[in-house]
């Protein structure tokens, strides 16, 4: 049985050959810097409020898509020099341009020209095999590619996970501005769902080098319940991957009892449940409680040993993968950092993220998420967007914007401004 983690390897993959012509940069330092108590709001120069800070932040993180929208289809690359997306990414840009809109960054007009632009390009692109999104489109024709990215009438597989995210995000539309609703549905009804969904589980697809059609499960830890609860929202359950308490088996890390994934060496990231907590709320206490397990055990390696911890996965400007898994807990052993294979363990870099200083800290305001929110201040690139965050020690910025940080940066900053999750419906 694959994991999601696996399959979301599979496409990092193929980011790498781009993102190693930009160069790579040594993120090793044993210098370790703490940004200790933030200034006192008000003073001359600063936002007077912790929402003036979100409301800069996403500010900052909206000049992304700004500066790699595609005017032909609406959509944007999923880094500045790389011009391909994925469903996962779409639907960031959904989630980045509601938000916008609903934190004034931009008025009604380009909201809805934007948001129309995009669902018009969901209800016309290829699927593959007339089943479900393709892995990648090209931002700029709305076209599949393939592995090489070479436009291709085939491409290269589905992604459960992927396309989870981008129910999740049709339905936000589908609710709370029913302008959208028809078109959100229809796009959703696209799909295939006796194929993405079977025996409970989610399915994924991919192509081999043969040609050969693989399907798979999508399973793992976190992402799998993030995914099959897209699916839930339009009335289409996966009730093994929807179910929060199956196969978790309990491991303490640093004095903490996390829930780690027992059929396997799926990562545990923070990814999921940021975005679960932000869109959707937790939809069963399991989920919450492991919420607020993954960060209590960040938490205690920083008392543990003074390093600011706030991991997941990005791209980064650093050799030999420059796309690392910063897991919490993966393979038997905690805070582990690999490239997109499983078995490409590496010890740096190792960075606070900024996607999850911004989320964790609008989720669970905490005196830890406070320090490690300010910490990332120092990743923002005015004009730019946001870059991956802050190297642990240092804590130098990294640099590297993405399409996927600016995202998290805007839901969050929206976040904290409502004060509760973009979507009330339920799933149980």
């Amino acid at each position: 049985m694959k994991s999601f983690n696996q399959i979301r390897s599979a496409s990092a993959i193929a980011l790498l050959v781009l993102l190693a012509a930009c160069g790579g940069t040594d993120s090793t330092s044993p210098e370790v810097t703490d940004p200790g108590t933030p200034g006192t709001p008000g003073t001359p120069g600063t936002p007077a409020t912790e929402g003036d800070v979100y409301l800069a932040g996403a500010r900052t993180a909206w000049t992304y898509f700004e500066k790699n929208t595609q005017a032909s289809t609406g959509l944007a690359g999923a880094l500045p020099t790389f011009p391909f997306t994925t469903a996962w990414d779409i639907a960031s840009q959904i989630g980045a341009t509601y938000s916008a809109h609903e934190l004034g960054i931009i008025n009604d007009a380009t909201y809805d020209g934007r948001i129309t632009k995009i669902l018009g390009t969901l209800r016309t692109v290829p699927l593959f095999d007339g089943v479900a999104f393709h892995r990648f489109y090209d931002s700029r024709n709305g076209q599949p590619v393939n592995a090489k990215w070479e436009p291709s009438t085939t491409g290269f597989g589905w992604s459960d996970t992927d396309i989870g995210r981008l129910s999740i995000w049709l339905r936000i539309l589908a609710v709370n501005q029913p302008q959208y609703s028809s078109q959100a549905t229809a796009i959703f009804q696209r799909l295939n769902m006796s194929r993405l969904i079977s025996g409970g589980v989610l399915r994924g697809m991919n192509v081999d080098a043969n040609g050969n059609r693989v399907g798979f499960a999508e399973t793992g830890i976190g992402y799998e319940q993030y995914a099959a609860a897209g699916f839930a929202l339009w009335g289409q359950r996966a009730t093994t991957s929807l179910d929060a308490t199956a196969y978790r088996q309990p491991k303490t890390v640093r004095g903490v009892t996390i829930n780690v994934d027992s059929r396997g060496s799926a990562r545990l990231i923070s990814e999921p449940y940021i975005m679960m907590g932000l869109e959707i709320g937790y939809y069963a206490p399991a989920l919450r409680t492991e919420a607020q397990s993954l960060l209590a055990v960040q938490q205690a390696r920083y008392d543990q040993t003074g390093i600011l911890t706030m991991p997941t996965e990005d791209a980064m400007p650093d050799a030999p993968y420059y796309f690392y898994y910063y897991s919490i807990y993966q393979g038997g052993n905690s805070f582990v950092v690999e490239g997109p294979d499983k078995g490409t363990v590496v010890q740096n870099p190792r960075w606070v993220s900024s996607k999850a200083a911004f989320a964790w800290r609008a989720l669970f305001p905490t005196d830890y998420t406070l320090r490690t929110f300010n910490a990332v201040q120092a990743a923002a690139i005015p004009g730019n967007g946001w870059g991956a965050g802050v190297y642990e020690g240092t804590l130098r910025p990294t640099g590297y914007t993405s399409l996927n940080t600016a995202g998290i940066v805007l839901e969050s900053a929206l976040y904290q401004k409502l004060g509760h999750p973009f979507l009330s419906q339920s799933i149980n």
